[in-house]
């Protein structure tokens, strides 16, 4: 089992390779993730409660973690980092090259010292973090609205841009160097509604040049509505089917990396919440879901109705709204007070799932020790493929007799490891 032959099956790969055992979250059961960005500081005490996936929102962006050129301070970075660890959740890097994202002393260097800066960020990065699981490698950087290069030679440090976005190639070569089996992905905005033949050519662009690109990120901030007439959400069939021309057309496993529907009106939220959300969840080649925040006020997304303030997250002041109370109803989510233990040796969270949703094609398995210990979950396609996901993976340190049992049906299987 390796994470890399992603021409066989992207999107099961994309899902159990790399992040095999975890278990917190609303999404708990369901095969595919659903996260949030977090912001300076410590992660939120009821984070796990509802998330298994986490994104710094700009505590590992070079800007904050090379504010002087050569001194490189992870400490903020590291906070989500180790969190995702602790927890076994999914941590996505956000991100190696990002216009909001690039230190100010940028603007002073030559081409060449540009290459070096570069060369000596990405090498920093993956000393400090060398098993990074997902990797936005670079994002928002469509000529059509780009602003990566603006006020540095970031560009012509990586080749150029002759209509071929050869910079960005040249960035995802140096990821994959640096870091052979991390999903690496191509993240940008407004690519669902309004742009996206710009997103579809750019990803097309860069793999024809030979970029490592493994996912393709859609921040759906697009997905209002907005004209003469009252907002609304944008339709879910329509929504259903971009994806499946944005897929077919970049052959390229989707998430949806910043979802947030930043609207002040309750009612708004909660209905685009209710009609996005599910076809986000069904559709087998969208690997996960990522909100931009979920607390209120507590991120830098502006708000639509009153770009003054923020207004895109699901609790305010300690009480869900309505979007939240939805969210939970459809992942039929109930509280879970069982202790949860960090090490896997050591967890003792009780068999059983009162999710009701599964997504088309993976499927949830929970893996036991012969104590009937419940050591983490995995997802595949199959039980057979479960097998082998359970065989390969490096979280099962002690040979053995385990137990694997579908979340969906409770089909079990005996499964012999060797180390």
């Amino acid at each position: 089992m390796t994470s890399r032959i992603l021409k066989i099956a992207p999107v099961a790969l994309l899902c159990v390779a790399v992040s095999s055992v975890f278990a917190l979250g609303l999404a708990d059961g369901a095969a595919k993730f659903l996260g949030s960005t977090t912001v300076e500081g410590p992660v939120p005490s009821d984070f796990g409660t509802y998330w298994n996936q986490i994104t710094p929102e700009r505590q590992c962006t070079w800007r904050t973690v090379e504010q002087t050129r050569g001194t490189f301070d992870f400490s903020e970075c590291d906070i989500p980092y180790n969190w995702a660890k602790k927890n076994k959740a999914t941590f996505k890097f956000h991100a190696l090259l990002w216009a909001s994202g690039n230190p100010s002393w940028l603007r002073d260097l030559s081409a060449d010292e540009t290459k070096e800066a570069i060369t000596a960020w990405f090498d920093a990065v993956a000393e400090r973090y060398p098993d990074l699981e997902y990797i936005n490698v670079v994002s928002e950087a469509r000529r059509i609205h780009s602003q990566i290069g603006s006020n540095n030679k970031i560009i012509e440090a990586l080749g150029g841009d002759n209509e071929d976005y050869k910079f960005i190639t040249t960035a995802f070569k140096m990821a994959r160097e640096r870091w052979p089996q991390a999903i690496l992905i191509y993240n940008d905005y407004n690519t669902i509604q309004w742009e996206r033949n710009e997103g579809i050519d750019l990803i097309n662009t860069i793999k024809n040049n030979g970029a490592p690109v493994d996912a393709y990120g859609l921040e759906g901030n697009d997905l209002i509505v907005m004209g003469t007439g009252p907002m609304k959400c944008y339709n879910p069939d329509l929504l259903k089917n971009a994806l499946q021309e944005i897929y077919e057309k970049t052959e390229t496993p989707l998430l949806i990396s910043e979802y947030n529907i930043s609207n002040e009106i309750d009612s708004i939220q909660k209905n685009c919440f209710a009609e996005h959300i599910p076809v986000f969840m069904e559709t087998e080649y969208v690997v996960g879901v990522t909100l931009w925040g979920y607390l209120y006020g507590q991120s830098l997304m502006q708000c639509i109705t009153n770009p003054g303030i923020n207004c895109c997250g699901l609790i305010r002041d300690g009480e869900d709204r309505p979007a939240m109370t939805w969210l939970k109803e459809y992942f039929n989510f109930q509280e879970d007070t069982t202790a949860r233990d960090s090490t896997i040796a050591d967890s003792t969270i009780a068999i059983g799932s009162s999710l009701h949703l599964q997504a088309n094609t993976l499927q949830a398995y929970d893996v036991f020790d012969l104590n009937g210990v419940r050591l983490g979950r995995l997802r595949a396609y199959t039980i057979d493929d479960a097998v082998s996901v359970l065989q390969n993976t490096s979280d099962i340190k002690v040979q053995g007799v385990y137990m694997l049992r579908s979340v969906k049906n409770g089909t079990v299987k005996q499964v012999r490891i060797a180390r």
